[in-house]
């Protein structure tokens, strides 16, 4: 299991942005786990690594938190139900979907793509 206070601590070093696009990262690594349903067993710590990152974002940003409730949630009943999710391919494709979405959307939150802040 991971050390989630090491996790913590390192994340809280970064900079709104970068902590915005390691969430979309974990996103996509959601992704991209989920559509190996051999390995399942790895999406549940994506999840709460997810919720944690969104956690953290959430205390110490002003960002529009309206959206990250909404992702907050559906990761929520993600983790919640990923037992009986995790056989059914139409659900899992899904999440992999969705996973994808969210990981965009807080990628283009998070500035980092634009190009003020590749030349800063």
């Amino acid at each position: 299991m991971p050390n989630w206070r090491i996790i913590e601590a390192s994340f809280l070093h970064l900079t709104q942005p970068q902590q915005l696009g390691e969430l979309a990262a974990c996103l996509a690594r959601l992704k991209s786990w989920v559509q190996n349903s051999a390995k399942g067993e790895i999406v549940p710590v994506l999840l709460e690594e997810s919720l944690l990152y969104l956690s953290l974002i959430q205390q110490n940003s002003e960002i529009d938190h309206v959206e990250l409730n909404q992702l907050q949630d559906t990761l929520q009943n993600w983790k919640l139900n990923w037992i009986s999710i995790w056989n059914e391919s139409t659900q899992t494709a899904n999440i992999a979907d969705v996973a994808s979405t969210w990981s965009e959307r807080v990628l283009a939150m998070s500035g980092l793509l634009t190009s003020q802040s590749m030349s800063a």
